[in-house]
């Protein structure tokens, strides 16, 4: 907490930047209460996803679904994609980093 106290920030951002500086640092059992969390937030994203096209699909059969709702859809998506594979980069680069 001392750390934390003297750079301004909070465990969370501390832990993110020694890991995007390759910075030692010490696993805590609340580092790990959180990159659970994150998994079971990701799992619930997606969920979501998939219950939106099913959803969509249905609608787009009955040709109900303007246009303009599945171009919007498509593009937050597709940010939805970017955002998760920088989450995935960043995971991965934790997990590398607890391994040695």
């Amino acid at each position: 907490m001392e750390l934390e106290d003297q750079i301004g920030l909070n465990r969370t951002d501390l832990f993110i930047k020694r890991v995007l500086e390759k910075q030692d640092f010490i696993i805590t059992k609340d580092v790990l209460v959180q990159l659970a969390k994150v998994g079971a937030e990701m799992g619930k994203v997606g969920s979501n996803i998939n219950q939106l096209a099913k959803h969509a699909n249905t609608i787009i059969k009955n040709h109900q679904l303007p246009p303009e709702i599945v171009s919007q859809y498509n593009d937050l998506l597709g940010l939805h994609l970017v955002q998760e594979r920088e989450l995935y980069k960043v995971l991965r680069q934790m997990y590398r980093v607890m391994k040695n």
